[in-house]
């Protein structure tokens, strides 16, 4: 056998015509694309390909594009925390407002002027670097907080009501506000998106059992537009949505009817609870909650609709905002839906958490586990 012969390789007839080789870019077409003469396998591989980098382009696309958005939104976030706490408030835009809110803070006045659905600013420190005052960098959560007369508008809009899909903070349509009195139950949502931005980071007081996330984070500031408060976080639940999966505990009513009902719902709320903290309540605390979706246990086959909400007390009058973590612990028994007792196993031992932080509690007036 010749060198010639023993180096030749056979020619594919795809890629010649009339005996001369085809241009660069026909030949990337024809091997992208099928066409006449290709075999039934390799029909099938490129049918395969296409469909693939169809799937990466669109749904890439859609990742990029929701990002791109994402970071437009949070870059009008952060001048808006800017008008937030500005003090150079024309003449006009100060008659108009406080004519309407009259015990506004000043702070809020530029921002209600943009948009008079404000009701407060949220804020979540590491208390690890101090409380921060200006620093926008130190707060893992800094957002305004909007109230209207339903619980989905802000689902999809942003602060300055333009589309959005990551929407803004919002309060329940239930709470009041007006005049400085907070509902029992102060309720905050607010979306889980893959940025990281919004309520994203409340999901690591779930999943960080070292307690590392709590003991950086104990503190929230929910500001109203009337008054200042810090809130200290006591417990966090994963709530189930969907009744074939268990319990559906209705954790965001607005207010407690008495003394009982109160305490009720502390304890169910503790029973439920992955915290157990150095905090003490009592009936007459008003409650805040910060709740976001958060999905554990989804598969590539089926999604379980879930929630994971914090729940903090405000700092009494005369009460220090200091908090001792190292008295925190992760509470690996919980009361578990259904679900949860199917991917885990039934962890509940009845009620471990100490009561006697609930100051109003008598276990005589409550029997019922």
């Amino acid at each position: 056998m010749s060198t010639a012969s023993y180096n030749t390789r056979p020619r594919s007839r795809n890629l010649y015509k009339n005996g001369k080789r085809r241009g660069i870019f026909t030949r990337i077409i024809m091997g992208i694309f099928p066409h006449r003469g290709d075999g039934i396998f390799e029909s099938a591989r490129k049918v395969i390909f296409l469909g693939a980098m169809f799937c990466f382009i669109y749904f890439g696309g859609s990742v990029a594009l929701d990002f791109g958005k994402e970071l437009v939104e949070d870059h009008k976030n952060n001048e808006r925390l800017k008008i937030m706490s500005t003090l150079d408030i024309p003449d006009e835009v100060y008659s108009q407002v406080i004519k309407k809110e009259p015990d506004i803070l000043p702070e809020y006045i530029m921002a209600y002027n943009e948009n008079n659905d404000l009701v407060g600013h949220v804020r979540l420190p590491d208390i690890t670097s101090g409380l921060p005052d200006d620093d926008l960098g130190k707060y893992v959560i800094d957002y305004p907080v909007y109230k209207t007369d339903d619980n989905k508008y802000y689902l999809e809009h942003a602060a300055d009501r333009s589309y959005s899909k990551g929407g803004a903070i919002f309060a329940d349509y239930r709470n009041r506000f007006s005049g400085g009195q907070l509902s029992g139950n102060t309720v905050l949502y607010g979306h889980n998106i893959t940025t990281g931005k919004y309520f994203s980071k409340l999901s690591r007081y779930y999943t960080s059992t070292d307690m590392s996330f709590y003991k950086a984070h104990p503190i929230v500031q929910f500001n109203t537009i009337y008054e200042k408060s810090d809130w200290k976080v006591f417990a966090c639940v994963l709530f189930n949505t969907q009744e074939k999966y268990g319990e559906v505990y209705k954790y965001n009513f607005p207010e407690f009817k008495d003394k009982d009902n109160f305490n009720t719902f502390i304890l169910d709320i503790m029973d439920r609870s992955v915290l157990f903290t150095d905090v003490d309540i009592q009936y007459g605390d008003n409650i805040l909650t910060l709740s976001t979706c958060f999905y554990p246990y989804n598969t590539m086959f089926e999604e379980f609709d879930t929630r994971v909400a914090i729940f903090a007390r405000k700092v009494r009058e005369g009460e220090s905002s200091a908090v001792n973590t190292d008295k925190a612990s992760y509470n690996w028994s919980y009361k578990q839906f259904e679900l949860q007792k199917q991917r885990l196993g039934n962890t509940w031992r009845g009620r471990i958490w100490d009561t006697g932080y609930l100051l109003s509690y008598d276990e005589a007036d409550i029997t019922s586990e």
